[in-house]
């Protein structure tokens, strides 16, 4: 990670570009990087059938520049060609880097590919078309752009080429709150085309009273993955504990394979399924084959937002105010063009939108429209569906048989822009039959109304039938949304599902609600009620209470309630009224200490927490002591994170009474590591949940280590790669794209070791194995000057290896004291450097036992004529 901080510190300087090559251990002198922030352009869209007005914009914020000799603005003082690579900006917004050559006359001279490559989120389709025809040679200047609608300037103040004029008719339509594109993801690793992973854990417990232990219990996890099919499995060996059989032996939880079609966002399943059930519908394991779509499961980050491609076009530049249900969302002061605001992310339920645009001119219009987001996890206009088919599971506790009949379960969800989400589900076997349905109603300013339903024939018991009845609305009083909620269902008796065949229906109705209250940035309010009616002799049973949580501090919670409460039996434990009275100390996101009362069960509670940080040799560890009634219960614990493995222990002590309180002792050790595999390498690391990354260090590293994690700084680390094999980073997710930051330890002075971070979106239980360094690692710096002691300053030029034909030259660059830092080098090779408006360069030889940085000190160049 060394080699980019000797670069950026010569190239930024000299030319403020926006990206670093790599990390280097030896800064080199210069001055700060300047530049332009670099953020993502917003995508091409389908341009508005309204064409706006043509309005020229003004050209704000590029500083003026004075005159100089040739009769143009001074943008270069060095009276040479000056080749260099720039931030290209617009409005504030980076585009990209650039190359461009600063003619010795004042003159800009850009890259016409590159230039095109950038520009083209901003155009819409026939300004693009028309600027690709005028810019056919492989460089332009400011000037070639005449007529196209599009203004260029240097900024020698920032070193970046400013965008300061686009024709408002001729840019695309700018998305506004737009969330992230996944195409916009700079991904640069791929996954490993074979990857395995194994966890284990192991755990025992030691009873101090009887007969002291049982075997212990040995849980295994893992998924093999090849060619985009994933075979994962999980179960344990343990001891049976029941009143027949009390055998040591191993239980399978599940094992089947998987096969993702991501941009379909389809799953495929075979084996032990575990069936996703929607509305009325009951859970029953099935053993076949299975498919499911779902967006959400494929794009875990989408927004709630509006697809409806709604533009607004704008004619010249204006003050736009966007209210939702009649409060202020957001206030934007935009430039003339089209934008397309669908993306304006939604509360569930009714949307309310108005927006007020009021140009420079003082012109008022004011646009309306309603809308709604289905509380569905759907995005407007998505569907989902599944679909299980194969013989059940009756067995429960131990490994899936599938001595049931053979059975489908299924579902089907659809949500509209314009009417009300519906879904349907079908469960059904030979001799039971389920069918279900939901719909909904959406209410102006966020309210909601759910119906639910389902019949079922069973050949034991014959038709029977479900309702459901919910009713939502959500408040927005400036920020704070209050909400209220109630529902009710009906069992009728005989009403049957594959995971109930016999319709044993003991509830005939339940009644919940729910309302909270946000009374200020401290205080919260909650209101509760539900009842419960029961078939037979049971009785029914309700309970009515409230609860508020103020905050003190940042630090300091305290949480007050009372309820009261009916059971059918009377000597039901918290029968009657009750109430519940609780104070949090939450220091840090680490530490959380509470003290609890409950009266209504007559319990106290004290407990302290505190994390682990996650890092290698962090701990975390706590303590809970309750009293209920007369029995009192201690418990603490402790984790521990390392390199290799994590592992916790507890003890347990019950008791009666406080005189006999320590008469029950249990002990417990668990220890867990992983081994994990992928393309030839391996490393033994900790759990692993979905994906994972190997890196292992090159051989010229040595026996220097390679640390993995999200932050490196002091140390803070979460693997380590050693004797067990490549450091295992074990936290990646499926189908998100995310960054792996890497470091050498102690790596060689000037050792290259690339940039420290890299781009990952991982498939589903996937491996990924990186090699940390190169053959290619060594790094030379030195000073160029004149014979007469000047430096060379603000030069650009090539290097070459000699005797590689093949080999493409790469740029090299001197800061404004003439220093200069050139990476990626390979030992025993001699190299040329050109250098730009200069009659000759120079030579240099990279030794072959060279550690990584070579000093080249300082090299001096005749004169130019």
């Amino acid at each position: 990670m060394r080699g980019s901080a000797l670069l950026c510190t010569v190239a930024w300087t000299a030319l403020g570009a926006s990206q670093a090559i790599g990390q280097a251990t030896v800064p080199l002198p210069g001055q700060p990087a300047r530049g332009a922030p670099v953020t993502t352009p917003a995508a091409p869209v389908e341009t508005s059938s309204q064409p706006p007005a043509t309005v020229p914009l003004p050209t704000v914020g590029v500083p003026q520049v004075p005159l100089g000799r040739h009769g143009r603005p001074d943008i270069n003082p060095y009276e040479r060609d000056v080749d260099m690579t720039v931030p290209l900006t617009y409005r504030n917004r980076g585009l990209g880097d650039i190359p461009v050559k600063l003619t010795f006359d004042d003159r800009l001279v850009v890259e016409t590919e590159t230039f095109i490559k950038l520009i083209t989120p901003l155009l819409n389709d026939q300004a693009l078309a028309a600027l690709k025809t005028k810019l056919t040679g492989k460089t332009f200047t400011a000037e070639d752009l005449a007529a196209t609608g599009v203004a260029l300037e240097y900024d020698p103040s920032t070193l970046s080429v400013v965008v300061l004029q686009i024709d408002p008719s001729q840019r695309s339509v700018e998305q506004l709150f737009a969330p992230p594109r996944a195409d916009r993801d700079d991904i640069n690793l791929q996954p490993a085309g074979f990857s395995a992973y194994l966890n284990l854990n192991l755990i025992q417990s030691y009873y101090w009273e009887g007969d002291g232990t049982d075997p212990p219990t040995v849980a295994l996890n893992g998924a093999i993955r090849y060619k985009g099919i994933v075979f994962e499995g999980d179960g344990q060996f343990s001891q049976e504990l029941g009143l027949n059989d009390s055998s040591y032996r191993f239980d399978r939880n599940f094992a089947r394979f998987v096969y993702d079609e991501p941009d379909d966002f389809r799953r495929w399943y075979l084996g032990d399924l575990t069936p996703e059930t929607r509305g009325q519908q009951s859970f029953v394991q099935i053993g076949g084959i299975g498919v499911t779509r779902q967006r959400r499961r494929f794009n875990s980050f989408r927004s709630a937002v509006l697809q409806g491609n709604r533009q607004l076009v704008l004619q010249r530049q204006s003050t736009v105010r966007v209210m939702r249900n009649g409060v202020l969302y957001r206030e934007l002061r935009l430039d003339a063009g089209s934008y397309d605001f669908s993306s304006l992310p939604l509360v569930t339920g009714s949307n309310d939108v108005q927006i007020e645009v009021r140009d420079n001119g003082g012109l008022v219009q004011n646009l309306s429209y309603q809308t709604y987001l289905d509380p569905i996890d759907l995005d407007p206009g998505d569907h989902e569906f599944a679909a299980y088919l194969g013989p059940t599971d009756r067995s429960f506790g131990r490994s899936p048989t599938y001595g049931g009949p053979v059975a489908f379960s299924g579902f089907w969800r659809k949500a509209f822009l314009d009417r009300p989400a519906i879904g349907v589900g079908l469960q059904a076997s030979r001799k039971i039959q389920t069918l279900t349905g939901q719909t909904q109603f959406v209410l102006s300013r966020g309210g909601r109304l759910l119906l639910d339903g389902g019949v079922s024939n069973a050949d034991n018991v014959g038709q029977g039938f479900s309702a459901g009845l919910s009713f939502d609305q959500l408040m927005d009083r400036g920020g704070r949304i209050d909400g209220f909620t109630i529902r009710a269902d009906y069992l009728s008796k005989k009403f049957a599902t594959l995971g109930n065949p016999e319709g044993i229906n003991s509830t005939a109705w339940s009644l919940s609600s729910q309302y909270s209250r946000t009374f200020s940035d401290k205080l919260l309010g909650i209101i509760t009620a539900s009842y419960l009616s029961t078939r037979g002799n049971q009785g029914n049973s309700y309970r009515i209470g409230t609860s508020a949580y103020y905050r003190f501090s940042p630090k300091w919670t305290v949480r007050a309630g009372v309820d009261y409460t009916r059971f059918p039996n009377s000597f039901a434990r918290g029968d009657g009224l009750g109430f519940t009275l609780s104070i949090a100390f939450q220091p840090d996101y680490r530490r959380r200490a509470e003290l609890r009362h409950e009266s209504s069960t007559e319990t106290t509670q004290l407990s302290y927490t505190q994390s682990n940080l996650n890092e290698i040799n962090s701990v975390g560890f706590g303590g809970l002591v309750t009293r209920q009634d007369e029995e009192v219960s201690a418990q603490g614990f402790a984790d521990y994170v390392g390199n290799r493995f994590d592992a916790s222990v507890s003890h347990a002590a019950y008791g009666q009474g406080l005189s006999s309180f320590g008469n029950v002792n249990v002990s417990t050790v668990r220890v867990g590591t992983t081994l994990a595999f992928a393309d030839g390498h391996f490393g033994v690391g900790r759990r692993i949940n979905d994906s994972f990354m190997l890196l292992y260090p090159h051989d010229n590293l040595g026996k220097r280590s390679v640390v993995a994690g999200q932050s490196l700084a002091k140390n803070d680390y979460i693997s380590k790669s050693g004797t067990l094999g490549a450091a295992v980073n074990n936290f990646l997710s499926s189908y998100v794209a995310q960054s792996v930051s890497y470091d050498v330890d102690d790596a060689p002075t000037g050792y290259d070791t690339g940039p420290g971070v890299v781009r990952v979106k991982p498939p589903y239980r996937s491996g990924y194995a990186m090699r940390i360094g190169t053959d290619a690692f060594v790094s030379a710096v030195g000073t160029l000057v004149l014979a007469d002691t000047k430096p060379v300053s603000l030069v650009g030029g090539r290097v070459f290896a000699l005797g590689e034909q093949a080999a493409e030259p790469v740029p090299f660059f001197t800061n404004s004291v003439g220093r200069f830092a050139i990476a990626n080098l390979l030992p025993g090779r001699r190299y040329r450097v050109e250098v730009y408006g200069m009659p000759q360069g120079f030579e240099f030889e990279v030794p072959d036992a060279s550690d990584g940085l070579v000093q080249l000190n300082t090299i001096t160049l005749p004169k130019p004529n």
